[in-house]
């Protein structure tokens, strides 16, 4: 081919691809763009490279391929593109406000290299913010009064009250969109705001990892796959929790730290412009931390932090001491061991599995509470309703309520066919972890998973982020669980049920206080009143031993 034949036909290869960013640009402004929705812009490469993955986002190096955004404000925000197989080259953008948003693409590629565009952003109305709050935005944690480093709020400023689901498995292959539709669906119902999902180069097995056995190669089929999961769930208003990696033994020989750091940098890469929280990795102390170190996961973090323009909430999944293959870094909490890494948000505990496990919550979660700076904390793995009455509901909640009277910013809860992902599609194999192998029970609607959601939904009828932990409240009653803001509103778990005295001293003697019983097991209010503020009051439950045989667990809830 002649010099002219040569130029002619890059001539033509560039109009073809001109054409096909316009029409990706105008399909954008024809859709409704809205803040905090993914906006997605595809290119194709002009050059052929050889390890698009590994060259894509070098190790300590800058992207293939960024794109800079920049409203009409000024403000701007660069965002690193990802390959997505042959030569799809994709930038994945969220308006953060209404307005044009211009843009440009540098690259060393000749036809990924300035490519420029428009994309208009318009208002969402209150009524659809109403009808899907990842709508207000990528998940921060509040740094202003009241309360602040206490709990999270989107972007906009809204409380954000964590409620989480361990989906962790249903990234593996085999399991189709639709169920994990009816999945979402239920817990966006029962008021679920948190999905806690593998992205994992390397999960529990081949079946779950998105890399290749020498970790250099994605699997782009899949990945779509499991993105389709996300974008749905964010539709529902669930954000969802994802991490890259579980831990293990030898992962420094088995993986390296640089595929570590690069897949990382392509899930952030990917994923940046939908409502996730990210997470180093799950389990990522197990085996003294994989034989890499503490060093490294914490530089892990401060990687992710310095990726993520939006700089929302990140943090590590623990194993907890007395745990196999967690005694060699134990840890109740990341507070335990990294609270002080400026780029950790907020604490994560796991517990475990086990009666004396759940024990431990509200423990845990107060000396985490009492760290400075103050940061959330929040349980991401308690011990999971394994089965139906495996725990009871009753020990589900105690784990939820005391955790929330101690001071965390939500809790996560874990169970039935959901955990482990055992559908019939994609059966998990039975192991040493009760579980209901069969599919004639709706495990979805399991009653730990109902009380859950009835937590969910009373704490999102009051002020739950103004409450603070108040144990010394609670006289007379072994079950010293309480928040409040003292004088105004109280809320105090009783796990036995039982007479109760409340110190309201806080609140005035000429104040008249209203109160009720909440029959947590019955979801109901089962009796309420009036009390006077100025002094300690007593409270009686309608009903008690020997009336029942039983024990039953109440919310007291006293407000003006």
């Amino acid at each position: 081919m002649n010099g002219k034949s040569i130029m002619t036909s890059r001539l033509v290869f560039s109009l073809t691809i001109l054409i096909a960013l316009l029409a990706t640009s105008l399909a954008g402004l024809s859709q409704d763009v809205h803040p905090w929705t993914p906006v997605e812009l595809s290119f194709k490469a002009g050059a052929d490279l050889k390890t698009p993955y590994i060259d894509g986002l070098p190790d300590g190096g800058e992207p293939y391929l960024k794109a800079v955004f920049k409203h009409e404000s000024g403000e701007t925000i660069t965002l690193p593109g990802f390959w997505d197989g042959g030569s799809d080259w994709k930038v994945r953008f969220a308006p953060a406000k209404p307005g044009a948003w211009r843009y440009v693409t540098q690259s060393p590629d000749e036809l990924l290299n300035g490519q420029t565009g428009e994309i208009v952003c318009s208002a969402w109305s209150d009524e659809q913010i109403d009808d899907n709050p990842t709508r207000r935005g990528f998940i921060h944690v509040n740094e202003k009064e009241p309360r602040p480093g206490r709990y999270f709020i989107y972007a906009d400023g809204t409380p954000f009250l964590w409620i989480g689901d361990t989906w962790w498995n249903w990234t593996k292959r085999g399991i189709p969109l639709e169920r994990f539709q009816t999945l979402a669906d239920d817990r966006a119902s029962k008021g679920f705001t948190v999905g806690q999902l593998f992205f994992a180069g390397l999960g529990w097995g081949k079946q779950s990892s998105m890399l290749n056995e020498d970790f250099t190669q994605p699997d782009v089929d899949h990945i779509h796959e499991v993105e389709a999961m996300i974008r749905y769930a964010n539709q529902k208003g669930i954000t969802v929790w994802v991490h890259g990696w579980w831990g293990g033994a030898h992962l420094k020989d088995h993986v390296g730290a640089e595929a570590i750091r690069r897949w990382t940098r392509y899930m952030v890469a990917r994923l940046a412009a939908y409502n996730v929280i990210w997470v180093l990795a799950g389990e990522y102390n197990l085996d003294n931390y994989g034989g890499l170190g503490l060093d490294f996961w914490e530089d892990l973090g401060a990687m992710i932090a310095k990726e993520d323009p939006y700089d929302r909430a990140i943090s590590a999944h623990p194993t907890p001491p007395g745990w196999g293959g967690g005694e060699g870094a134990p840890q109740w909490s990341t507070a335990d061991v990294m609270h002080d890494e400026s780029w950790l948000s907020y604490n994560q505990s796991q517990v475990g599995h086990g009666k004396w496990r759940n024990e431990m919550i509200p423990s845990v979660v107060s000396e985490a509470y009492a760290k400075q700076p103050a940061k959330p904390i929040v349980v991401t793995e308690p011990w999971y309703e394994f089965i139906k009455g495996n725990p009871t509901a009753e020990e589900i909640r105690f784990g939820a309520w005391s955790a929330m009277c101690s001071g965390a910013a939500g809790h996560s809860y874990g169970g039935g066919h959901v955990w482990k992902a055992h559908v019939p599609e994609a059966p998990a194999g039975k192991d040493s972890w009760p579980m209901e192998m069969g599919f004639e029970t709706n495990t979805l609607d399991y009653p730990g998973a109902r009380s859950i959601g009835y937590m969910a939904k009373f704490l999102k009828s009051i002020d739950w982020w103004e409450l603070e932990p108040h144990p010394e409240l609670v006289i007379d009653n072994s079950s010293r669980y309480c928040m409040a803001k003292p004088g105004l509103r109280y809320v105090a778990f009783l796990r036995w049920g039982g007479a109760v005295k409340l110190d309201l001293t806080g609140a005035p003697e000429i104040s008249q206080l209203r109160y009720q019983w909440i029959d947590l097991g019955e979801e109901k209010i089962a009796s309420e009143g009036t009390v006077q503020g100025g002094g300690v009051r007593a409270f009686h439950p309608p009903q008690d031993y020997p009336g029942i045989p039983g024990v039953k667990d109440y919310v007291l809830y006293v407000y003006p």
